[in-house]
């Protein structure tokens, strides 16, 4: 209670004062006379998850709640806005919401835990992590966590190792003991583009097409090389998105690709970057637009949320279409 009053008191108005009331609640004073009384929930750890039973628990009333944790997800702070509740932790972030007297405290601090555990460092990194992101995104539950490995190729024990955590995490859901019956998938590939970009050092090379995008496309429809294109080009073809000044395309052979199409490497002004894929998965369910190859609705939205410039507005749209066309993408 003490860290929450030093906590909050830091990010009031002037003129707004917080106090103990009652054990695990606090009092907030506006500049005037109102004030209003705040239920305090300490938590020692709370999961994305976990926030649907304490909504269960407390449903909406007309006494506010305030939860306090060491450190709360961004995963754990969105569903916590959604549900509601007001929240802070210890790490800087928080979000409080009065309607009386009217209030609006909204800050961000850490993004990842300044004691993270085991559980914490569980990562959404590498070409295994990718694989099973596509697969849970692009085929339409329910299915058992062992047709889940056998469609990815991956070892079971890895596989349901993140399952578990993508269900803590309240990504996906699924039956005790048995199928996943659920993914959120718009919210999965959101988490996984904080840990995916295709333009990691080492994997995307630079390239000036001297005759413009129009002329790689052309080349495009007659190559020989294994590619897909990717990026705003791709999503274009699907959404209503701006034409795009960048084409992105994951090569199997960056130096052989960029060869045939006839680019020029070059430090400045690229309109066309070759990606290495770090997995083959990024060839799996392309479609042909305009005789063109590109690459599963999930891996070009994933890909322009970790794009510069208006890529992450695009992947937005892009995402829009997917909700509204999921029987065309997924099976």
């Amino acid at each position: 209670m003490r860290q929450s009053i030093t906590q909050l008191s830091e990010k009031l108005p002037p003129g707004w004062r917080v106090s103990t009331s009652a054990p695990g609640r606090l009092r907030l004073r506006g500049p005037g006379s109102q004030s209003a009384s705040i239920v305090v929930e300490p938590k020692t750890r709370l999961d994305p998850k976990e926030v649907d039973y304490l909504a269960a628990v407390h449903p909406a009333t007309s006494t506010a709640r305030l939860i306090v944790s060491p450190f709360l997800s961004p995963r754990t702070r969105e569903r916590l806005k959604s549900g509601g509740f007001n929240f802070l932790d210890m790490a800087g972030n928080a979000r409080i919401v009065l309607a009386t007297p009217g209030l609006f405290v909204e800050t961000h601090g850490a993004e990842r835990n300044p004691q993270a555990s085991q559980r914490d460092r569980r990562s959404l990194k590498g070409a295994k992590a990718g694989r099973l992101i596509r697969a849970l995104t692009d085929y339409i539950p329910p299915f058992g966590l062992r047709e889940l490995a056998k469609r990815t190729g991956l070892d079971p024990g890895y596989a349901s190792r993140i399952v578990d955590y993508l269900d803590g995490e309240a990504l996906l859901t699924r039956e005790v003991r048995g199928p996943i019956t659920g993914v959120d998938w718009p919210a999965l590939l959101r988490r996984w583009s904080q840990e995916s970009s295709p333009f990691k050092r080492g994997r995307v090379q630079w390239f000036l097409a001297a005759r413009g995008v129009a002329a790689v496309v052309s080349k495009l429809r007659t190559t020989a090389e294994r590619y897909a294109v990717t990026g705003s080009w791709a999503a274009a073809q699907l959404a209503p998105i701006a034409p795009p000044q960048l084409l992105l395309v994951y090569a199997e052979d960056v130096a052989s690709a960029a060869a045939s199409l006839d680019l020029l490497p070059t430090d400045s002004g690229a309109n066309v970057a070759l990606v290495a894929p770090l997995d083959p998965v990024v060839f799996d369910r392309c479609q042909e637009h305009k005789g063109i190859r590109i690459v599963a609705p999930s891996q070009i939205a994933v890909d322009l949320l970790t794009s510069p410039g208006r890529g992450p507005n695009e992947a937005e749209a892009l995402i829009e279409w997917m909700r509204e066309n999921e029987h065309v993408w997924r099976s």
